[in-house]
């Protein structure tokens, strides 16, 4: 553990006395004001990163457009699985539910209605295929505004937050579990306002992706 910390308000140096990791608070003595240590405390994981060496999936890409991006995109191998499962589940209740109806030239309300969950099921399925096959996460810094993205080929899904160097980045508990285990995502926080992503990017990625992207935010 490293023996001083910097206040998340007027970067001044904090004590390790002044710091009870039991109760997350820190005193900041230059400033006079107190704050959660999780905010101030290193990303874990972070003293290990090179930023010359992303690991696997992970690229960091400069552009005099888009300025700094760092770039997440990895193909997971639960897709093995969901292709055939979603081809045999979505293809034999499409066909039963909707196919049929084509086929006999007669449209049937009720089974039409009844589905519609699976048409969503299918479509949820499809768009994770997609995802895993082609799609990543493109997080960027440029002219104060952060850009985190979703991307499947052409198309995204952007969230913006506008920060300064006074930003906060950190690694917290999501609101979901996977095997009953409690997933992490990245944070930033500035000026009272938060955006939170990248629960799903394996921790070692995601460990490097938040110490990239905090020394982005403190270059400016």
């Amino acid at each position: 553990m490293p023996e001083s910390y910097h206040c998340g308000f007027c970067k001044a140096l904090i004590s390790l006395a002044d710091v009870n990791v039991a109760a997350d608070l820190a005193l900041c003595r230059a400033c006079g004001k107190t704050m959660a240590f999780s905010d101030i405390a290193p990303i874990p994981g972070s003293a290990d990163v090179d930023l010359q060496r992303p690991p696997k999936g992970v690229r960091i890409e400069d552009s005099p457009i888009r300025g700094r991006s760092i770039i997440y995109r990895k193909t997971s191998p639960a897709v093995l699985f969901l292709i055939p499962f979603t081809a045999v589940w979505s293809g034999g209740s499409m066909y039963g539910l909707y196919g049929s109806q084509l086929k006999e030239g007669h449209f049937d309300l009720f089974r039409s209605l009844f589905g519609l969950p699976f048409l969503l099921g299918t479509v949820i399925l499809v768009a994770a295929i997609l995802f895993m096959l082609f799609g990543g996460w493109r997080i960027g810094y440029s002219q104060g505004v952060l850009a985190v993205a979703l991307e499947i080929g052409p198309i995204s899904w952007t969230r913006r937050l506008s920060c300064d160097r006074s930003a906060r980045v950190s690694i917290r508990s999501a609101k979901w579990q996977k095997n009953n285990v409690s997933q992490q995502l990245i944070q930033v926080e500035c000026q009272g306002n938060t955006l939170n992503f990248g629960s799903p990017i394996p921790d070692e990625q995601k460990a490097f992706i938040a110490e990239a992207l905090r020394r982005s935010l403190a270059e400016g």
